[in-house]
């Protein structure tokens, strides 16, 4: 049986018997899962688990087949992503996605476009053709919240040191990879969401580049208290650092869930990640 974990008055993320097929494969299968608020929650599994499938459903890209999913308290199933993104879920993705021909700057400001037009949990503020004519009179209230935004966005650069603020002129396609993914990162935060969805943020990355950004993240997290994260990771030593629960998926189901020293020494776990010799039994511990 999983630990006790949240309720659905308490949790800040709610996944209920959630699925989702494509053609004959339950990319995600009856799974359930919930995230307290200011927890920080590591999905792991092997290649076609479903983790990255479980990430475009809790923002909207594709929907379930079946189940509901709720961020304190408000339905996300059936929504569309900038719906999803108004209620405070920013994410990155599995692969670098960068506006190349965009500034550091440029990049960081997209993050805060639900901000600016005014949107909201209850529902977007302004129509499309009031926004034109807000954009063109510029009030006086757009103007304070344009600062506002300004304010923002320089901190969210400054939390990385570096590695992007003197860059925030520069055309993104210019940076380094890592630098890319810190920019994504930036570009998820600077909205302030309250779940931030974190799709394999190191991949690519030398041990050297890894370490330092498992310790922004880990600090980020300290810094943002109330702020959830899910975090899909495949280097193991990151999820036993960062991490205070762990979801092991497989085939589109939930493997085994608890802490990351229980989880990740489960013979089941280990199984799933490297099968099993010839003799029956599990092969070594996928964690160092």
């Amino acid at each position: 049986m999983p630990p006790t974990r949240p309720t659905e008055t308490d949790a800040r993320l709610v996944v209920d018997r959630v699925s989702k097929r494509f053609g004959g494969v339950a990319a995600v299968d009856q799974l359930s899962v919930s995230v307290s608020p200011g927890e920080l929650m590591a999905v792991v599994g092997p290649n076609g688990a479903g983790k990255s499938t479980l990430f475009q459903l809790i923002n909207g890209v594709i929907r379930p087949d079946s189940g509901t999913i709720r961020l304190n308290g408000h339905m996300l199933t059936g929504r569309a992503p900038e719906a999803i993104a108004a209620l405070g879920v920013g994410r990155t993705f599995q692969t670098s996605r960068v506006f190349p021909a965009l500034s550091v700057w440029d990049s960081v400001r997209v993050g805060q476009t639900v901000s600016l037009i005014g949107g909201s949990p209850a529902r977007r503020r302004f129509d499309p053709v009031t926004e034109i004519a807000v954009a063109l009179l510029r009030p006086g209230g757009l103007k304070r919240r344009e600062r506002a935004l300004d304010e923002q966005a320089e901190a969210t650069l400054k939390l990385f040191g570096d590695r992007l603020w003197p860059r925030r002129h520069d055309r993104a396609d210019s940076l380094s990879y890592a630098n890319r993914r810190r920019l994504e990162i930036a570009r998820a935060l600077v909205d302030r969401p309250s779940l931030l969805l974190l799709d394999e943020p190191t991949a690519g990355m030398n041990p050297t580049e890894t370490n330092e950004l498992a310790d922004l993240i880990g600090r980020l997290h300290a810094e943002h208290g109330e702020m959830s994260v899910i975090l899909v990771e495949h280097k193991l030593d990151v999820v036993r650092n960062l991490a205070s629960h762990v979801l092991v998926m497989d085939r589109g189901g939930r493997l085994a869930e608890g802490s990351p020293d229980d989880v990740l020494a489960d013979p089941h776990v280990v199984e799933a990640y490297l099968g099993r010799r010839a003799d029956g039994s599990a092969g070594v511990e996928p964690v160092s």
